[in-house]
């Protein structure tokens, strides 16, 4: 099983530091069984063509403004218990148990979660990149907050191809005449979810050696690049302990500083938005989480050595 993020005692004196359950807690083995038996269910729902799949209504090209938060990667919402209301830049969605939902890359988000018929809340989220898979129980921490219950991550070739998949599930064609893309969808869902179905328990795949709580950290920083107030600060306060623990944990593990890793991430943020799209560079500035347009173009121009605008047209010309 991978590392998940520890339940630590106490640091420095401010009290405990949940975050989520740990590998080693007595209720892990129980989450984790939960994990991949509901995981299970939605694959033989996918496969049988019976999975009850929502899509987030079409969003036209660029609209990168709005409430909540975006990746560059596709993630599929399945809902377990309770209901979860995502809020797009242009809609309004609720899902309820047994559904899933598959949220574009680069589409904005915000969710507001809740109990239902007197069940507690619960859903599970993937998503993938090149490298590294993640599947995480999520339940409500506090009022209308989803919060990580339970993450297993790791890092395997299959991760790529499950990311293919998912982002493939997110982009219906824009002509479907015989009326066969809901079929299409489910088997690239079913071929998606069976992928990390294996991959949660392959002998043979690279867990990180990282302190857990910097898995933990990993995604909270993903979630939140594109907001303007986020500090080491915020982040230190949403993991339960002080920001200069987590900068020293940070630092001590990587050798980098973590504000600079995270300005980075920002920047080449922008980088691909820039090339993937049209938006113009003050909405690229604002999804990425920069006061102005003009502190982004300075930060880019230092880091890139070019402005986005020249950026934009090298990369388009040597496309």
């Amino acid at each position: 099983m991978s590392k998940v993020v520890k339940i630590l005692d106490s640091i420095d004196g401010d009290g405990p530091c949940i975050a989520a359950i740990a590998c080693d807690h007595p209720d892990a083995p129980v989450h984790a069984s939960h994990m991949r038996s509901a995981l299970a269910g939605f694959i033989h729902e996918a496969a049988s063509g019976t999975l009850p799949l929502r899509n987030p209504p079409p969003l036209p090209e660029d609209s990168l403004r709005g409430a909540g938060h975006m990746h560059l990667h596709a993630e599929v919402f399945l809902q377990l218990q309770g209901q979860t209301t995502f809020t797009f830049p242009h809609a309004q969605l609720t899902l309820m148990p047994g559904e899933v939902l598959v949220v574009p890359p680069k589409l904005l988000h915000d969710e507001w979660v809740s109990g239902s018929e007197g069940q507690a809340f619960s859903n599970m989220v993937i998503s993938a990149d090149s490298q590294r898979m993640s599947c995480h129980l999520a339940h409500e921490d506090r009022p209308g907050h989803p919060a990580s219950l339970y993450l297993e991550t790791c890092s395997h070739l299959e991760a790529m191809r499950i990311e293919g998949w998912l982002r493939d599930a997110a982009r219906p064609p824009a002509q479907d005449s015989p009326g066969l893309w809901p079929l299409q969808q489910r088997a690239l869902l079913a071929a998606a979810l069976s992928s990390v179905a294996r991959l949660l328990d392959a002998p043979q795949k690279t867990l990180s050696q990282e302190p857990a709580l910097l898995s933990q950290l990993r995604r909270l920083v993903q979630n939140r690049m594109g907001e303007v107030d986020l500090t080491v600060a915020s982040l230190a306060q949403e993991l339960g302990c002080t920001a200069d623990y987590l900068s020293h944990l940070y630092s001590s593990h990587t050798g980098d500083h973590l504000w600079q890793v995270i300005l980075q991430q920002r920047l080449a943020r922008a980088a691909r938005l820039l090339t993937e799209g049209d938006a113009a560079v003050k909405e690229v500035a604002w999804c990425c989480g920069f006061a102005s347009a003009s502190y982004f173009i300075r930060c880019f121009r230092q880091h890139f050595g070019l402005t986005p605008k020249a950026y934009r047209t090298r990369r388009v010309a040597t496309a």
